[in-house]
């Protein structure tokens, strides 16, 4: 049946003249007493949505289908049929954009279904204060670098609204009084297993191997999971959330673990790294936004020599952090540490939307966006750049299908929301960069001003450039390791490739595979990363570093370990140079260069101002290829 219609998307919305309601952190809405009616508007209406008909556009199957599994049409003229190619953007400029209209989306079904809820079930003297806070709710953000200081440590976490059930509410039939309820944001429910919904809805398992002997069972799950699918046990149904594990892995990185012995703090990298992101001036838009490797074809200059120090900062990214595997698990076949045995929806692109904690995180990704924003405010797309303009489906602005583009959503708040972050008090104008530096040196930055006693000192990183799609696009790791005099190889750090295999052959008579990531890989498209290891020095008493005692290190003591989901090492640097064809592209180029901190400073950060990281040298490991 032919539709005559599209779904517009328009956010919230906003009263003229009224202040633009901001998102807010989740935790702090969450256990905020003045929001107790919209959390309790949001647990009734996400509850309605993940109960709607899995056929249904507009229910949260089919909006959490949109980001891959089951590659079904969305919103289009025609009945839902079988999209080949999805909707996907990662590695790609348009991955911050297309993911901003995803989120907005997402929020305006839940503020419709908070009024079904207001309409049908809140008593008439009490419906005005409710309709009131569903109007100034936005969808929260989880700042997942934000951290709680316990004693001399930072510890992350879950949300708490996605860390247990079942919730406790207060009633809309009787607002003075609470109810107990399942807890919607804690795992999402389908009505069978995935495996058995209709076709063309059905989820299919996922190959983990390059020989398609392994896969991640995402059809026997009716439930979403975290760490809690495992080969050994068969129990896929409903898996579980191991949330101890989840959270685990936020804070230590199994990559990060003490090989040099006990009695240092735990590795705070989510908060430095996103501290680094907003300290970084990057070139371009494109450098910021995506791990997209613009400088595929010259990774070497045309005298032979390395990358250009100019080039360095341009390798960190903001799809680079999004891409750490941390709280959904991959080992399904519990060959790695015991402590992080299991696997989960998160750490999957085909089925991490159904998770509900996607959301919020998501809608991080879209904070730190903005945010950067601000903080460059002469960095766009160029003006000359078709993805410019280029529609974002399968995402409508209006009832005449007329597409997003990311010109359309550059400016956020024409779409009824904002963060306080990046907001002038009282406003609808951006706040001042120097405010904006503050908070996030407040939110992020002890990490760097712990560390750092004087106003220069050296950066150490590696730079990493890799083709996402070596295996096919089955997902790997590369691990970076270290050895120094005689102690054991310490893991330094990883790169996720965060992918899902292209060629899948025919399933139920259609080629499930990504069109963004077979037209990629047909065009030799790499993908870039940067592995901080100042923290990690810095964090090692015993460790004394210069330039010098670093490149000798890099040059003698590191190597590197491509690592399969079922722990197959496909490629390890110190033995098999030039031996496999698919890891030619793989480069390693670790650089040192300074941190130039704002004049005066002594200890600690100038409240209002970053560090600089600049003037990299280059490392030549006369390693090539790999």
């Amino acid at each position: 049946m032919v539709s005559s219609q599209s779904y517009a998307i328009k956010g919230i919305p906003v009263a003229e003249g009224s202040i633009i309601p901001a998102r807010r952190e989740v935790d702090e809405w969450f256990h905020d007493p003045e929001a107790e009616i919209q959390v309790s508007l949001f647990v009734e209406a996400l509850t309605r949505f993940q109960k709607i008909d899995y056929k249904d556009k507009l229910s949260y199957f089919r909006v959490a289908g949109i980001h891959s599994a089951p590659n079904v049409t969305w919103d289009e003229q025609e009945d839902p049929k079988p999209n080949p190619g999805g909707y996907c953007v990662h590695n790609d400029i348009t991955f911050p954009t297309w993911h901003r209209p995803y989120m907005l989306l997402y929020e305006q079904r839940i503020y419709e279904l908070m009024l079904e809820v207001i309409k049908e079930k809140v008593p008439t003297e009490h419906k005005k204060e409710w309709s009131d806070a569903a109007s100034q709710w936005r969808l929260p953000h989880w700042d997942f670098a934000k951290g709680v200081k316990t004693g001399n440590e930072w510890k992350l976490g879950l949300p708490a609204i996605c860390s247990s059930e079942p919730i406790s509410i207060k009633d809309p039939m009787n607002p003075k009084s609470t109810k107990t309820v399942p807890n919607p944001a804690y795992k999402f429910v389908a009505p069978m297993k995935m495996g058995q919904l209709d076709a063309p809805f059905t989820i299919h398992e996922e190959p983990i191997d390059d020989k398609n002997t392994k896969f991640f069972p995402w059809n026997g799950c009716k439930a979403t999971t975290k760490y809690g699918l495992k080969e050994s046990s068969g129990n896929t149904d409903d898996a579980g959330q191991d949330i101890d594990k989840s959270n685990s892995a936020l804070n230590e990185h199994h990559w990060y673990r003490d090989n040099w012995g006990t009695g240092h703090p735990s590795l705070q990298s989510l908060r430095y790294e996103v501290h680094r992101l907003f300290c970084t001036e990057f070139q371009s838009w494109g450098a910021f936004a995506s791990t997209k490797y613009w400088n595929k074809d010259n990774p070497r200059d045309k005298d032979g020599k390395p990358i250009n120090s100019s080039e360095v900062g341009d390798i960190l990214s903001l799809e680079f952090l999004h891409n750490n595997n941390w709280i959904g698990g991959t080992d399904y076949l519990c060959k790695g540490d015991e402590k992080f045995w299991g696997a989960g929806h998160m750490s999957s692109i085909k089925v991490s939307a159904f998770d509900p904690i996607f959301w919020f995180y998501h809608c991080n990704v879209d904070r730190l966006t903005a945010i950067w924003q601000v903080l460059n405010s002469d960095k766009w797309f160029q003006e000359d750049d078709p993805l410019r303009t280029s529609p974002l489906k399968p995402f409508h602005q209006d009832t005449n299908f007329k597409y997003f583009t990311s010109e359309d959503v550059k400016k956020w708040r024409q779409w009824g929301y904002d963060y306080d972050i990046v907001k002038k008090p009282g406003t609808n104008e951006d706040r001042q960069v120097v405010y904006v530096r503050e908070i996030i040196n407040d939110l992020y930055g002890e990490p760097a001003s712990q560390l750092f006693g004087e106003q220069y000192k050296h950066d150490y990183v590696v730079n990493v450039i890799y083709d996402r799609y070596a295996l096919d696009g089955i997902p790997y790791t590369i691990v970076f390791y270290l050895n120094v005099g005689d102690k054991n190889a310490m893991p330094v750090g990883g790169v996720y490739n965060f992918s899902t295999k292209l060629h899948k052959g025919q399933e139920d008579g259609e080629d499930q595979s990504c069109s963004n990531c077979l037209k990629q890989e047909r065009e030799g498209i790499l993908s870039a990363a940067q592995i901080a290891l100042t923290y990690t020095f810095a964090l090692k008493p015993e460790i004394s570093i210069s330039p010098g005692i670093f490149r000798d290190w890099m040059k003698g003591g590191l190597s590197w370990k491509v690592i399969g989901l079922d722990t197959t090492v496909y490629y390890d640097s110190t033995t098999d140079k030039d031996k496999d064809s698919r890891w030619k592209s793989l480069k390693v180029i670790p650089a040192y260069g300074e941190i130039a901190y704002p004049e005066g400073r002594k200890w600690g950060l100038i409240p209002d101002k970053f560090p600089v990281y600049h003037e990299y040298e280059p490392i030549d490991l006369d390693v090539g290829s790999a």
